[in-house]
């Protein structure tokens, strides 16, 4: 009994080592280069018109279905300034490779706040019935420690 008890942990710990390996070793995105260059100027746009405080035009980089979900553009930036605040006139941003998440194009920005706060900010991507790149989705991954 204990020898089946040990055997399955052992088997349960090299699962979730595979599981975490294609995670992280996920393929690159296999869009054209205009696809990634027009998926990192979407993000941009949108941290710009944030930047701004124009928030009718940051809700427009937004997928339908995150339109849908909050209905107005106030209603976006409360939930932004309430959960996201780091995407909201970041003092940095850095844009590192796209990935694939489960086939989702997932694009990572670093980002550093006007406190220091930093966190790892992926978008994850769709494109809409035109085929232009919308923001479907945001998972901050925080910091531990401030950055200089």
């Amino acid at each position: 009994m204990m020898y089946i008890r040990k055997l399955f942990r052992q088997l349960t710990l090299v699962l979730i080592c595979l599981s975490l390996s294609t995670l992280y070793n996920s393929p690159a995105l296999s869009q054209n280069k205009q696809d990634i260059l027009n998926i990192k100027k979407v993000i941009r746009l949108q941290i710009e018109a944030m930047r701004r405080d124009d928030w009718d035009e940051a809700f427009k980089y937004a997928s339908r279905d995150i339109q849908l979900s909050f209905g107005t553009a106030k209603i976006f930036r409360k939930m932004v300034l309430a959960k996201y605040r780091i995407v909201y006139q970041p003092r940095l941003s850095s844009f590192k490779k796209i990935e694939l998440v489960n086939g989702i194009p997932a694009q990572g920005v670093y980002m550093v706040d006007d406190r220091g706060k930093s966190a790892m900010v992926v978008y994850f991507m769709r494109q809409d019935e035109n085929r232009n790149w919308r923001i479907n989705g945001v998972q901050l991954f925080p910091a531990k420690k401030l950055a200089i």
